[in-house]
């Protein structure tokens, strides 16, 4: 009896083995045929091989030699002149160093040469569901995923300057923020400067404190932008200033509101005057309009450094979405500005092309008959500087300076050139001669 229940007991072990074994089998050949199968897998080409090799722990970015016959556009290379800029990109691509050594060797040889690297931006990895020890790279838009990579794994004898970047893709992206930052704060920091110069070109207004906001505004601004490195590199620092711009977005539409309420007000009030009338309401509003023209240029930065300082995690579209509603509104404002000159100059009969206006009242009597004679006794010249004036407030048009992109999700491309590093911020201006 014994004998028989443990070779009952035996078959069942021996069973459940076999099927566990055949389900194991199973399951394995089918995620073999995922992996292998054509249909399933993109084929390998000689640039894919030769462009970058990812590993889970590592990413190869290759430093290319360019053809002596290659040519880029000089305006299209930014010097990357910040010391902690540099320092990160030495450190986390320890080859670029070695390559701006032989650079400035070459110099003094007077041997020319340049070099590109590409830094792989808005990148991440992961790792593989389907097969042990490989990684997938996908690619973060503003809304989520944007697409996948075709990672595969670099014979490095194809690859003639190359150098791994050990600690992995945070190092990567961080110098690909860093320079893709101090380029754009660099604009911006320019852009800042024009605009403070042009508002203390303004004469007094009716309210200095007015003018004192704005100017003050611009400098608040303008200090972030001066220091994008060590913000970018601080994730406490970015919140901070994130937090600032807000703050500060919320001061200029405060003040573009008024000036976009003052100039209709203005306009409203002041539907029919007379020429004395009319030249002091056009002096006004050039001093609306020259404010108008800066708080809306001072929003559109404060909304690229909010991306910039989000490096890639807020959507552009988030981020302008204030500055597109008060642009608009603006430019509804400009519009009822022009129709009121359009007017002004048709009941005054203002030729705006010969720079003249018909005499009216006892000066239109007395030349009426000298006017039979020669028409020019008919008309008088207008005031120094009003046609100009008047032509910037009704013809010239509000609109964004340059849309923001989504630069984060764009790789970044470096020269090394005689000793230093460049950003080539567009691309299409390298050819061959």
């Amino acid at each position: 009896m014994d004998y028989f229940l443990v070779v009952i007991i035996l078959s069942i072990v021996i069973a459940l083995i076999a099927v566990l074994t055949i389900k194991l089998w199973i399951k394995y050949a089918s995620k073999t045929k995922d992996v292998l199968c054509p249909e399933n897998t993109n084929p390998i080409t000689s640039e894919e091989i030769e462009a970058e090799s990812f590993h889970e722990s590592e990413i190869t970015i290759p430093i290319e030699r360019l053809l002596a016959t290659t040519e880029i556009n000089e305006k299209s290379l930014f010097e990357i002149t910040d010391h902690t800029v540099i320092d990160r990109i030495s450190q986390t691509i320890p080859a670029a160093a070695e390559t701006v050594a032989k650079t400035i060797a070459n110099k003094a040889l007077k041997n020319v040469e340049l070099y590109k690297a590409v830094i792989p931006s808005g990148t991440t990895l992961t790792n593989s569901k389907q097969m042990a020890g490989a990684v997938r790279g996908i690619f973060h838009g503003a809304k989520g995923v944007k697409g996948h990579a075709n990672l595969v794994k670099v014979d490095p004898t194809k690859i003639s300057k190359a150098t791994s970047v050990a600690s992995g893709v945070a190092n990567v992206m961080n110098i690909a923020s860093l320079v893709v930052g101090q380029y754009y704060m660099s604009e911006i920091t320019s852009k800042l400067e024009i605009m403070t110069k042009s508002i203390d070109k303004i004469g007094d207004f009716q309210d200095r404190e007015f003018k004192s906001r704005i100017l003050s505004l611009l400098s608040r601004v303008g200090e972030i932008s001066q220091f994008s490195a060590e913000i970018m590199e601080s994730d406490e620092q970015r919140k901070i200033k994130l937090a600032t711009l807000e703050n500060l977005k919320g001061i200029s539409t405060e003040l573009l509101g008024q000036v976009n309420l003052t100039i209709t007000g203005i306009s409203q009030k002041s539907p029919n005057p007379d020429y004395k009338e009319y030249q002091e309401k056009v002096d006004e509003f050039n001093t609306l309009v020259e404010y108008q023209n800066v708080l809306v240029a001072v929003l559109e930065e404060i909304s690229k450094l909010i991306y910039l300082l989000g490096k890639g995690s807020l959507s552009s579209d988030m981020c302008y979405s204030l500055f597109n509603k008060y642009l608009e509104q603006s430019v509804q404002t400009r519009k009822l500005l022009e129709q009121w000159h359009d007017n002004q100059v048709k009941v005054l009969s203002i030729d705006l092309n010969k720079n003249r206006i018909s005499k009216s009242g006892v000066e239109g009597f007395f030349s009426a008959i000298p006017a039979l004679v020669d028409d020019k006794w008919k008309y008088k010249e207008l005031n120094r500087g009003l046609v100009q004036k008047i032509n910037t407030q009704s013809k010239s048009k509000l609109k964004a300076i340059n849309e923001m992109e989504d630069v984060y999700d764009e790789d970044v491309q470096l020269i090394i050139k005689e000793g230093k590093y460049y950003f080539l911020h567009d691309t299409p201006n390298i050819g061959d001669k």
